[in-house]
């Protein structure tokens, strides 16, 4: 795969393989109103290639309604672009989303920075987001999370977010439990935008995403 995924902070090439359910503490966010079954999960683990050393794990899900309407669109069929972009489009119209980036191994705070910036990017020209929200979240990048500083992103530190219709909550806890971060945008395009990062087209987690949904 080339450099690329909202991880293309590493500067290495990836590859992605299908996670299983992660073991970390509960998430500091609430859990009402997502879905249950297995058609209600995308999750996926992001490794470097060379010496398969774990960079990170993502876990999404979304609610019933969401997750119902997945199952229609992949029970029985096998994987194929057309379905991909069918899934996508069913998960980016998603009320209620919630998403675990847990990192398993560390790097700088403006690498992070970004490679978010590059899968947005990638939202934008596919048109997954419009113009104003890519500007807003590009810009507030830097902003949100200043609180690395030098410190940067470290192995066991979990990133969590919580997409509501009202609104959408980000949550850091660093490694050692406590957090760093708990910021809420208004609205719900901030909960598509985040979804269209993570499944931005020639980004690397957004085939195996959709790729999990038929382990």
């Amino acid at each position: 795969m080339h450099r690329r995924t909202v991880l293309h902070v590493l500067g290495v090439g990836s590859v992605v393989v299908a996670l299983p359910r992660l073991a970390h503490a509960a998430p500091p966010v609430d859990m009402d109103g997502l879905g249950r079954g297995r058609y209600a999960r995308l999750h996926v683990k992001l490794e470097k290639t060379i010496f398969d050393v774990d960079v990170a794990a993502l876990e999404i899900r979304v609610d019933q309604a969401t997750a119902d309407a997945l199952q229609r669109a992949v029970k029985g069929r096998e994987y194929s672009k057309k379905l991909e972009t069918e899934v996508v489009s069913a998960v980016l119209g998603a009320e209620n989303a919630y998403s675990a980036l847990q990192f398993l191994r560390g790097f700088a705070r403006d690498a992070f920075i970004k490679g978010i910036r590059t899968d947005l990017g990638r939202a934008y020209q596919a048109k997954l987001i419009d113009k104003s929200e890519y500007q807003r979240v590009y810009r507030g990048l830097p902003g949100w999370f200043g609180f690395l500083g030098d410190r940067g992103v470290k192995k066991g530190d979990n990133l969590y977010h919580r997409g509501k219709p009202e609104g959408l909550r980000s949550v850091y806890i660093d490694n050692e439990g406590q957090k760093r971060m708990d910021v809420t945008m208004p609205g719900h395009p901030p909960t598509r935008t985040l979804l269209a990062s993570y499944l931005a087209p020639e980004g690397d987690l957004r085939e195996p995403l959709v790729r999990s949904l038929f382990d």
